[in-house]
């Protein structure tokens, strides 16, 4: 397995920016025919920040915030740095999930709100004291691409980007190249089968891609080389933003110090925990 940070100073609390967005969700999970229903917050950009600040990382969200915050939104601003244009809460973004087990959901609704009043003029200032930023899944691939652009114009040293499954369909080329550009790289196995039908091409990515494959594991591009880590079964409540989880984990536990297969397993360990709770509860405490 390749080793590629060994030589790097572990830091105690790591600087990590996220780009992304909080969002209201209603998640429905269907078992042996039965259909529950949960209210919660959550968001890519939330999750991840959340994992990180689990992790020890020192995090700043940029994401739309609501003037006034309350319930778990307020515990999450009392919890991390967080950032971003003003909004009223019935502006958040809203999505509305139903998870069919093992590991499978469908995206039932998604209305991405103020989400448009976070562009790359909110990331001001330089981004070298940070040591990773990381771009959270958003309603546009292209949106992604111009953050990474900002963030690198702005000093950013590392950066780290996710998908999802409607970006990969609708703008591949886009995201293949983000996957190239970004220092490391987050999608889950389905979406890897459809962006690069399965086969790795060669130079398709920076230092490292991570393919989470929920009970099946993680496997690692990096190094022209490829390997899996496999995963322990445990009870499935909602896995909604057990790739985010897994994210936040990982990039904080690399720039700690941490090999990528290190830093892997303990993004696995996070997002094992997050299954097994509604929402991110687990993670506020």
């Amino acid at each position: 397995m390749p080793d590629n940070e060994t030589s790097k100073k572990p830091l105690k609390s790591p600087k990590i920016a996220v780009i992304g967005t909080a969002s209201l969700d209603t998640i429905h999970s269907e078992v042996n025919g039965e259909r529950s229903t949960i209210h919660t917050i959550g968001g890519s950009g939330l999750y991840t920040a959340l994992a990180s600040n689990a992790s020890g990382g020192r995090v700043t969200l940029l994401a739309p915030v609501p003037d006034t915050c309350t319930g778990q939104f307020l515990q999450v601003s009392q919890m991390i740095t967080w950032k971003g244009p003003q909004i009223r809460e019935a502006d958040m973004p809203r999505l509305e999930i139903i998870h069919h087990g093992g590991g499978r959901a469908t995206l039932l609704n998604a209305d991405w709100g103020a989400e448009a009043s976070l562009t790359p003029k909110d990331l001001t200032g330089s981004l070298e004291e940070f040591d990773v930023v990381h771009i959270a899944a958003l309603s546009s691939a292209g949106k992604q691409r111009e953050f990474y652009h900002r963030a690198r114009e702005l000093g950013a040293k590392t950066v780290t980007c996710g998908t999802y499954f409607r970006l990969v369909k609708t703008a591949p080329d886009i995201v293949r190249q983000l996957v190239k550009e970004c220092d490391y790289f987050f999608m889950n196995l389905n979406e890897f089968q459809t962006l690069f039908e399965g086969k790795m091409p060669e130079d398709a990515y920076n230092k490292a891609l991570f393919v989470t494959e929920s009970a099946g594991g993680c496997s690692i591009y990096s190094q022209k080389e490829a390997w899996k880590l496999p995963a322990e079964g445990v009870p499935e409540v909602d896995p909604t933003g057990a790739g985010d989880t897994f994210c936040g984990a990982t990039i904080t536990s690399i720039a700690a110090g941490n090999d990528t297969t290190d830093a892997a397993l303990e993004g696995m360990c996070l997002a094992a925990m997050c299954v097994r709770s509604p929402g991110p509860q687990f993670m506020l405490g």
